[in-house]
């Protein structure tokens, strides 16, 4: 019993001592990454410099040409939404154009629609489980325009985003166009909006000039190419931007990315509401990417999926293999803590959005929230449940 006591003891004194270096190691990865954020800040300030120089296109009325834009949305159970999205396309400055609502849902949302048919907007009846793909086709087959400009129900249209975007198709200069998206000026200081709006700004300003995806509720699209893709005829009962971005590429197609163009619209504000949007969102890249032989896009989810799943497990494994693993997943979360940090510096000099020390204390649990959410999305793939719903 002694040797064994003197062994046990001599076991959690090695184990004490070998665990000083991975001190020492995190903390010198820790520097390392508070210093290589520094560098990328250089570069990401320059860039915005460079997008915030970047002038608007002159008033329609100066446009050599401004052909009918046609505005389609799909809007289900948007009765909080639809009226001030309405209104916000009627007030645009744009001369020649429609808005066409496929609306319905338990709420009053089609009544709010319909209210408002007139000479600019028209109104159709979404009846239940036609689903966002089958009502934008009905809207497309009434529609009079040469260009399609796709936005959600949520969303506020203004003048600058929405010239922006359309300038370079009216003007001949491009036949497909997808931009970006701020919150409602009301959600600006939200913490949780303030996490998402400045990763997903800092992805927009580091996007190619062209890319393969495009955002679904602002982008827009020449009538002859969306007709030739065939991207609101194919099968969609989730993933309709991400459908159409296929069939658009699949028609030889590319696709203009004007982060600039930057629309209002709704930001999950509680916990639940963004896991099942980004549960949607990955688990839309996989389905759908099988099915257009987007293997890199596929793995690349799969991949982030994986990441959340390590990001979970990492400190209960510390239980079993010691502190290497605790010590691994401090790192990884500093280097992805100062990450987000750096994306906030970015949103607040191009989108003037807010810091406080409120929103920096809530880096690290919407970064958990964010692990449990790329994660959650392999238990769909397992059990094949829920991949074509919203």
């Amino acid at each position: 019993m002694g040797y064994r006591f003197a062994d046990g003891k001599r076991m959690r004194q090695n184990s004490r001592e070998g665990a000083a270096p991975w001190h020492l190691v995190v903390l010198l990865g820790l520097l390392a990454s508070g210093v290589y954020n520094l560098w990328r800040w250089r570069s990401d300030r320059c860039l915005v410099a460079k997008h915030l120089r970047r002038s608007s296109p002159p008033p329609p009325d100066q446009w050599r040409s401004a052909p009918r834009v046609s505005v389609l949305v799909a809007a289900w159970n948007e009765a909080d939404h639809i009226d001030r999205h309405v209104r916000s396309f009627v007030g645009l400055r744009y001369p020649n154009r429609e808005l066409i609502l496929c609306a319905g849902g338990t709420d009053d949302t089609y009544a709010r629609a319909a209210h408002w048919t007139g000479p600019q907007v028209k109104v159709l009846e979404q009846c239940p489980g036609e689903g966002k793909q089958r009502a934008l086709r009905r809207c497309f087959a009434i529609a009079n325009g040469e260009v399609i400009y796709l936005t959600d129900a949520d969303c506020v249209l203004d003048d600058d985003s929405f010239e922006r975007l359309v300038f370079p198709i009216a003007q001949g200069l491009e036949s497909a166009c997808s931009g970006s998206s701020r919150p409602y000026s009301e959600l600006s200081r939200h913490p949780f909006v303030v996490s998402q709006i400045a990763s997903q700004c800092y992805s927009a300003l580091h996007s190619p000039l062209y890319a393969a995806g495009l955002l679904g509720r602002n982008c827009a699209v020449t009538r002859e190419l969306l007709r030739q893709s065939g991207g609101l005829d194919a099968p969609a009962p989730t993933g309709t931007d991400y459908v159409l971005a296929k069939c658009l590429a699949r028609a030889g197609a590319r696709i203009r990315q004007i982060p600039d163009s930057r629309v209002q619209t709704d930001y999950p504000t509680t916990a639940s509401e963004y896991l099942r949007q980004q549960r949607r969102w990955l688990r839309n890249v996989v389905a759908r990417g099988k099915e257009y032989g987007a293997i890199d896009e596929v793995r690349s989810s799969l991949l982030t999926s994986g990441v959340g799943v390590a990001m979970i497990t990492l400190p209960f494994l510390a239980l079993v293999i010691g502190p290497m693993a605790l010590g691994l997943w401090v790192l990884l979360l500093g280097h992805a803590f100062l990450g987000r940090i750096r994306y906030m510096f970015v949103a607040r000099a191009y989108q003037g959005l807010p810091i406080t020390p409120g929103q920096i204390g809530m880096i690290v649990p919407l970064l958990i929230l964010d692990f449990v959410a790329w994660a959650r999305p392999l238990l769909d793939y397992v059990f094949k449940k829920g991949q074509d719903t919203w």
